[in-house]
C-alpha cells in the first residue's frame, strides 16, 4: 500500500465514479482500477461495490476508508513541516478554476509580498470539483461559492457577499449602467457556463431568468474564451459573479433583483490552525480591494 493509493480511494468515495475519479486525476480509468485491485488484493476484501446508483463502499470499506483517511495528510503535512524549516518557506497549494483564476493569482500576489516565506502554487480544477480537490489533497486552500452547503470535512471561512451579474463588451447599449434588472435582459441570448449547471445559485438564476426573460435563449458555454468571444462578436451577455475578473473590453453589470452569493475560504478541517491566519488575509486583502459586502 502507498499514499498514492489512498488519495485515490479519497477521490473515488467523493466522486461516487471511477471515470469521474479517473478525470480528476488525470489517469485513465483503467490505470486507476488497476491500483483499486491491487489495494484490496492487499488487505483481503473488497472496498467498493458497484451497482446502476455508481459506486459505494462496502461495509468493510467504509471501516478501512475512515481509519485510514487521515494518513495522506499526516504524510503531506510531516513533508511540508519538514521541507519549510529546510527551505524557511511555507508552501501552500491554491485550487483555482477559469473563473477565480486572476482574483485569486492576484490576491496570493500580495500576499507574497507581504510575507517571502509563503511560496504559493496553483492547481486547476473545473468550478464543481473545487470541494473534492480539497477533499483529495490536491489542494490546501479554495476559493468556495455557496458555501452553506459545504462538506462537513472542510473549514469555511466566511468572506464576502457577492451580486450575480452580467458581463457585456464595452460597446453594448447597457455598458454605461453600472446596474440594471433580469428583464432588460429579455430578448437577448445569454450565455450561461456548462460547468457551473449544478450549482444552487445557478439554478436560482436560471428560473429568474425564464420567468423574467420569456424571449431570450440560454446558451451554455464550455470554457471562459469561449463565452468572451460570443459576447465580444454577438453582444450576448455572460452570466456571472461581481467579484470575478474580466477581460479587457468588458464590464460587468450587477444584477440589482438577483440575491447575493455567499463566498468563502475554504480548506479542510484538519488543517484549520495552520491555513486559517492565511484565510483571514485572503478576507483583509478583499476588504482592501473594496466592492464586496464583507463578512466579520
Amino acid at each position: 500500500m502507498d499514499i498514492n493509493q489512498l488519495k485515490i480511494l479519497d477521490v473515488i468515495v467523493n466522486m461516487k465514479s471511477f471515470n469521474k475519479a479517473a478525470e480528476l486525476c488525470f489517469v485513465s480509468t483503467s490505470t486507476l482500477t488497476r491500483q483499486v485491485t491491487a489495494l484490496e488484493a492487499e488487505i483481503g476484501f473488497p472496498i467498493f461495490e458497484r451497482s446502476s446508483f455508481g459506486v459505494s463502499l462496502t461495509p468493510q470499506g467504509e471501516i478501512f476508508y475512515r481509519q485510514t483517511q487521515s494518513i495522506p495528510w499526516l504524510y503531506e503535512s510531516a513533508v511540508n513541516a519538514a521541507r519549510s524549516t529546510g527551505l524557511g518557506k511555507s508552501k501552500v497549494r491554491i485550487g483555482i478554476f477559469s473563473y477565480t483564476r486572476k482574483a485569486v493569482a492576484h490576491a496570493c500576489e500580495i500576499l507574497k509580498e507581504e510575507n517571502a516565506n509563503i511560496d504559493f502554487s496553483f492547481v486547476s480544477c473545473r468550478f464543481r470539483d473545487s470541494r473534492a480537490t480539497l477533499n483529495s489533497h490536491r489542494a490546501d486552500l479554495v476559493l468556495l461559492a455557496e458555501i452553506q452547503n459545504t462538506d462537513d470535512r472542510l473549514f469555511v471561512l466566511p468572506v464576502f457577499r457577492c451580486s450575480n451579474s452580467v458581463i457585456v463588451p464595452e460597446s453594448h447599449p447597457l455598458a454605461r449602467r453600472k446596474g440594471i434588472r433580469i428583464s432588460e435582459l429579455d430578448g437577448q441570448t445569454i450565455l450561461v457556463s456548462a460547468q457551473t449547471t449544478d450549482s444552487r445559485n445557478f439554478r436560482t438564476m436560471r428560473r429568474l431568468l425564464e420567468e423574467r426573460c420569456e424571449h431570450s435563449t440560454l446558451l451554455e458555454y464550455q470554457h471562459p474564451d469561449q463565452a468572451d468571444a460570443l459576447c465580444q462578436l454577438n453582444g450576448h451577455p455572460i452570466l456571472s459573479l461581481d467579484f470575478l475578473e474580466t477581460n479587457e473590453g468588458f464590464v460587468h453589470l450587477r444584477l440589482l433583483d438577483a440575491p447575493a452569493v455567499l463566498i468563502g475560504a475554504a480548506c479542510r478541517k484538519e488543517d484549520c490552525l495552520q491555513y486559517r491566519p492565511l484565510m483571514e488575509r485572503f478576507r483583509n486583502h478583499f476588504i482592501r480591494s473594496g466592492g464586496f459586502e464583507i463578512i466579520l
